[in-house]
């Protein structure tokens, strides 16, 4: 009976594909496109792809990236080529929400890619039916909704990784057609310009895949037991892929030549050297992050947990998916699970070994993976009993999770808001409540439904997935908003609040000093800088580290801005932020300091003679950052009223 069923559905998706697909589309655009007119940046590298990309229109230099007149060399160019269409019309338009909602459609397109993507796969493997319920799984996935609407890299890089894949299962499968070798060659050379060479773990997956296949091949040969331990020697690895070494050979070589051409093409344009910087960002992202995995490993539920809050609602469900696959490849060894659990395993033992599970951001890839993987259990496995049990202790598991999570917030006070942890709600309760009451219900509607629901699963996935984009408005509405200085829930957002309140006495003139450290900390101030400009041209900041009483003697005489520059970078002339000083006309200057750096300076303004003192002004404010920190700004200058 359960077979028919299935059969029937597999039937009426596929009578129906190009409606049903057209239907999973647009639900994928509006939910992720909810929340990109939000005037505010949902994470602190954001401002730093917007500002390159804007800069790439400002000044033309396709190759060699640049945030504030410096070299931006911790990723390839691809995420800032797929957002400058996007950040010219962007740079007609203000710098608000509609410019925001623009730079923002990049990862919009490409996570609907990838929903596309999935359901490729999920059809390939398992039918229709399962494709177009895994890209509705994988919509629905609150983590991959978080990063559809965030200018960032991952969302791209997941993209290039998610159709790669699907062209090298084409040809796992038996596909050796040209169609799939330009395939696998065009994503793989993406792949690689949006992240470097993670973009080769796909393929290292299916090496590894086809190595397994070829270790079976003996032992049915020879009449030996087939176990998955036991088809994993290296042999077959090295046969297999000298076997295949021309299509591999197309692959590796597709992705290294143009990310070569790139590095050196960055070079001539811009003198600078993008391999080290790239170099020394994985080295520093992978020294400093703080090991998980012993830790991990030290209690009970090694990646469970992980998985689950990675991968919610459908987390849960990893139970009984571990449990189907294992079962597939003891029983049957089915290479397309085969397959599936490859490339899953290279890529989560990759990232955790380097990465230490850092950030959940660098599970994305596998989502897809996952959802395929889970929607297939759901659909597809035999409804025994082992069946019901495994899925009813999936939602206890997550509901545990859940309640867990939330007890460990009530007891700490603090709550785990748009990706930032240990966010004090206390004074955010009116806006979180809400959006606390809404996911209590969601929790208690998916629980019941889910007694019965074990025997319909293609209705509980869609019926999920329909809940949880339910559950967004409110959480969105949770979030701050910016309208101006003085109307800002509950504090103005950093950037737009800081260049808004400069406004009135700075504009294109205007010489605006900071520390380093400033920047680094808010770089959605320089991203707005283009408030003050007006349009006009790309303003640049100068970080500069030099004695406080230089830096005041910049104030009163700004045009020994690019000396100061000079001073700091023997190179200075490669820099665009120099010829910016150089040429530019200042009329006054304007100090930025947070509270560590105004501490440093205080010590010189005391000692100034009275005279000195009353010409500087000082501005400071509370502003709310990215993380939801309370942080105090001081804004610094000299008041010409007084002169």
């Amino acid at each position: 009976m359960t077979e028919q069923i299935e059969s029937e559905m597999d039937g009426f998706c596929s009578r129906h594909w190009t409606l049903l697909l057209v239907l999973l589309l647009v639900f994928s655009a509006l939910v992720s496109g909810y929340g990109t007119w939000l005037n505010y940046f949902y994470d602190i590298d954001e401002p730093k792809y917007a500002r390159a990309a804007y800069e790439m229109v400002a000044h033309g230099n396709f190759l060699a990236p640049m945030f504030d007149g410096m070299p931006r060399m911790e990723k390839p160019p691809l995420v800032y080529w797929t957002m400058f269409p996007f950040a010219w019309l962007a740079s007609h338009v203000d710098l608000g929400a509609s410019g925001l909602f623009l730079m923002r459609m990049p990862t919009v397109i490409c996570s609907m890619l990838m929903v596309l993507g999935t359901v490729m796969i999920g059809r390939r493997l398992f039918g229709p039916a399962t494709g177009l319920l895994s890209g509705a799984v994988l919509q629905s996935s609150v983590l991959f909704k978080f990063m559809a609407v965030m200018i960032k890299v991952d969302v791209v890089f997941a993209c290039c990784v998610t159709w790669a894949s699907y062209f090298y299962l084409l040809y796992y499968l038996g596909e050796r057609s040209r169609r799939t070798a330009l395939g696998g060659a065009v994503l793989t050379a993406l792949g690689v310009l949006a992240k470097g060479p993670f973009a080769f773990l796909p393929l290292a997956g299916l090496v590894l895949a086809e190595g397994i296949r070829f270790n079976v091949g003996k032992m049915h040969e020879s009449g030996k037991m087939v176990t998955f331990l036991s088809s994993l020697g290296p042999r077959g690895v090295f046969a297999a892929a000298w076997k295949d070494r021309g299509i591999l050979l197309l692959w590796f070589a597709a992705g290294c030549i143009p990310f070569f051409l790139w590095l050196w093409g960055a070079w001539l344009t811009s003198g600078f050297d993008y391999t080290a910087g790239l170099i020394g960002q994985f080295f520093l992202n992978t020294s400093t992050s703080e090991s998980k995995a012993i830790a991990k490993f030290a209690r009970l539920d090694p990646y469970f947990d992980t998985l689950t809050v990675i991968f919610f609602p459908w987390g849960g469900y990893v139970f009984g998916t571990v449990y189907a696959v294992w079962k597939s490849l003891r029983e049957r060894f089915n290479e397309k699970y085969v397959f599936l659990a490859c490339s899953f395993l290279v890529y989560l033992l990759v990232f955790t070994l380097l990465f230490k599970l850092k950030s959940n951001r660098y599970m994305l890839p596998v989502l897809p993976l996952l959802s395929v993987m889970i929607c297939d259990w759901l659909m597809n496995a035999s409804r025994d009993k082992s069946y019901k049990t495994m899925f009813e202790m999936g939602f206890i598991w997550l509901c545990s999770m859940a309640a867990m999570l939330g007890y460990r917030s009530f007891r700490s006070g603090n709550v785990s808001v748009n990706l930032a942890d240990g966010v004090p709600v206390g004074q955010y309760m009116d806006l979180m409540l809400p959006f606390f009451i809404a996911l209590g219900i969601f929790f208690l509607v998916l629980l019941f439904a889910s007694i019965k629901q074990h025997e319909f699963p293609a209705l509980h996935i869609v019926l999920g997935a329909l809940a949880i984009a339910a559950v967004m408005p409110f959480y969105y509405n949770a979030l701050p908003s910016y309208a101006s200085v003085a109307d800002s829930r509950p504090l103005p957002i950093m950037g737009q609040s800081v260049t808004d309140r400069m406004k009135p006495f700075a504009n294109s003139d205007t010489l605006v000093i900071h520390r380093p450290f400033f920047i680094k900390t808010y770089p959605d101030v320089v991203y707005f800088l283009k408030k003050l400009d007006a349009g006009a041209k790309c303003m640049y900041s100068l970080g500069s580290e030099a004695p406080p009483e230089q830096i005041l003697q910049a104030m009163v005489k700004p045009s020994m801005a690019a000396e100061l520059f000079r001073r700091e970078h023997n190179d200075a002339e490669r820099f665009p932020a120099y010829e910016y000083f150089s040429r530019t006309e200042f009329r006054n200057a304007v100090l930025l300091l947070t509270s560590d750096d105004y501490a440093g300076f205080l010590k010189l303004f005391r000692a100034l003679p009275q005279r000195v003192r009353s010409i500087i002004k000082i501005d400071e404010f509370d502003v709310l950052t990215v993380k939801w920190v309370k942080q105090r700004v001081y804004i610094v200058r000299i008041n010409p009223e007084k002169i």
